[in-house]
Order: C-alpha cells, then structure tokens, then sequence
C-alpha cells in the first residue's frame, strides 16, 4: 500500500512540475532573447558603433557626442542603453527637444543621457525581476505587460541589440528625470 501512496504521489508531483515548466517555457518564448552563442551583426561593435550603424538614432548620437560622453559608450561599460529613436525625439514638444539639443544645457543633456543608462547588460528577460533598477542618474522603472515590455511607461522595442559593451533596448519615447537641482531649461 506504501508503494501505491508513494507511485501516486510521484505521479502527481511529476504533473504538477511538467506544467510549471511548461508554463516558464512559454513565458520565454514569448520573451525575445539572445541565446548563448547566437552571434549578431553588432557583436563585435561597441554601443556607439551600433547606435551609429543603425541609421534610427542619429539624434540620440549627436546629443551623446554634444555631451561629451561618446568616450563612454565606445569602450566601457557594459552599460545597457534605452535608446530613444529619431522619431521619439521629433515627438517631444519643440521648446523640450529645443531646450534639450540646443547645446546651452549641456549639464541637463548629460543627466538626461544618463537616466537612459543601466550599468551592466539587462535583457528583457530581467526587467519583471528588476522592477525599479537605479540609472546612472536616477530611478527608472521597468515592466513587463501581456509580453510589452516598457520602460517608465514608455514601450521598449521587442528587438534588443547585443553590442560588445553592453546591450541596446530602442524606446518610442524619450525618458526624462526627475530634477530638483534646476537643471532643466524649462523648470
């Protein structure tokens, strides 16, 4: 009788572990990732070089190389970037894009470029576990929604770019820190 107990209490937990698998499979299926060992176009380039050679963030690029911080994106890291797209900066209201680019608040441009930054290489895969990870300027919130992941409410492409310093994540928005030092052109 012991034997029957145990063979079905086996059978049991076996079912219930081959569902909980079956579910965390496809939970990161539904998560696009790099596998180990996947190679990618921009591998064997920096972060810069690969912001560079994807033609959608020349804005982005020139406002890093206004702020002086291409140095940092081309050797160091690995950083992970949100990278605002052309077009995430033309949607900001003209005086915020003005303000922003114009090249008088270069202090204000850095943090804004810092708040984009994570130190060290997040996937997409960790941003439920990281929820609220600090910037290099600041708090940002990450989250994952019926497989959309967003940072800060601002949604993140599902095509993260793997460079050799770190990881690309293209956002339709551009992130803006909080300021209580009056920083920002518009405060």
């Amino acid at each position: 009788m012991k034997t029957l107990y145990r063979s079905v209490w086996m059978a049991a937990c076996l079912a219930l572990a081959g569902t909980g698998m079956a579910q965390a499979q496809s939970e990161a299926q539904s998560a696009p990732q790099q596998q180990p060992g996947d190679r990618t176009d921009h591998e064997d380039q920096t972060l810069l070089e690969t912001l560079k050679a994807s033609g959608n963030f020349d804005t982005l690029v020139q406002a890093i190389d206004d702020a002086h911080m291409s140095d940092m994106l081309d050797g160091r890291g690995p950083y992970t970037i949100f990278a605002p797209t052309d077009k995430a900066f033309a949607q900001l209201p003209d005086s915020e894009r003005q303000g922003l680019l114009d090249g008088e608040h270069e202090e204000w441009l850095r943090k804004v470029i810092k708040y984009h930054l994570l130190p060290g290489t997040v996937p997409a895969s960790e941003f439920k576990t990281l929820g609220r990870p600090q910037a290099l300027s600041g708090q940002i919130s990450l989250s994952v929604d019926n497989g959309r992941y967003k940072v800060n409410d601002v949604p993140v492409d599902q095509q993260e770019i793997r460079a050799k310093n770190g990881i690309v994540h293209p956002i339709d928005g551009v992130l803006i820190p909080w300021d209580a030092t009056g920083l920002r052109p518009d405060s």
